[in-house]
């Protein structure tokens, strides 16, 4: 058996063994109905859905964030221009300067998300990679915690075994090429990505 198929065949054994703990019978017995019913409502929202509202959220900062540097950099003209010989207010170009590096911080997370999903060379692929960018903060997700049942659930509700079979290899796919790591705790995380290695001077 090749070493791509036993991985993958791990993948598989893993996530089933994690998915039968997380739905054990206690759990079930105890699961209120107001979170079942948050369970239900989630797995409605497809992840077509939520890509589209990840490109929507980003857009709208992109535009927030090019509205704020144009009035920023009036402000910043004025301040500077009130009288000959330089700044008149430090304290308010120090403002300004925090809230540029804001703004190129954001800038550079939004092209690390978009470089992140550009590693997907399919439909399944871009929804992994989606959910776990929204829980990775370098890419600009919220700090959170993505696990291998999570993605499960959500990409594949109903367990429907061509579905998960997909997203098996999807997730298995990615960690062979080293963009997605996988926990022995079955915790999905999207690596920093390392610099290119400076080539030497031909």
């Amino acid at each position: 058996m090749s070493q791509s198929r036993r991985t993958l065949n791990t993948l598989i054994r893993l996530g089933r063994a994690l998915r039968e703990d997380a739905r054990s019978p206690d759990d079930q017995a105890t699961q209120s109905p107001l979170r079942a019913a948050g369970q239900a409502a989630s797995a409605r929202v497809t992840p077509t859905l939520q890509d589209a509202a990840g490109r929507l959220r980003a857009g709208a900062q992109g535009l927030r964030d090019q509205v704020q540097a144009r009035a920023d950099d009036r402000l910043e003209r004025l301040i500077t221009e009130r009288r000959t010989g330089g700044a008149s207010d430090p304290e308010a170009l120090a403002v300004l300067a925090r809230r540029r590096e804001a703004r190129e911080a954001r800038a550079a997370q939004a092209q690390a998300r978009a470089e992140l999903l550009a590693q997907a060379h399919t439909p399944e692929q871009r929804q992994v990679l989606g959910l776990v960018a929204a829980a990775t903060v370098w890419a600009g997700g919220e700090p959170g915690e993505v696990r291998y049942t999570t993605l499960l659930d959500r990409l594949a509700p109903g367990g429907d075994p061509a579905r998960e079979m997909a997203i098996h290899r999807a997730l298995w796919t990615l960690a062979e090429r080293q963009v997605l790591a996988v926990s022995p705790h079955g915790v999905v995380t999207a690596p920093y990505p390392r610099p290119p290695l400076a080539l030497p001077p031909s």
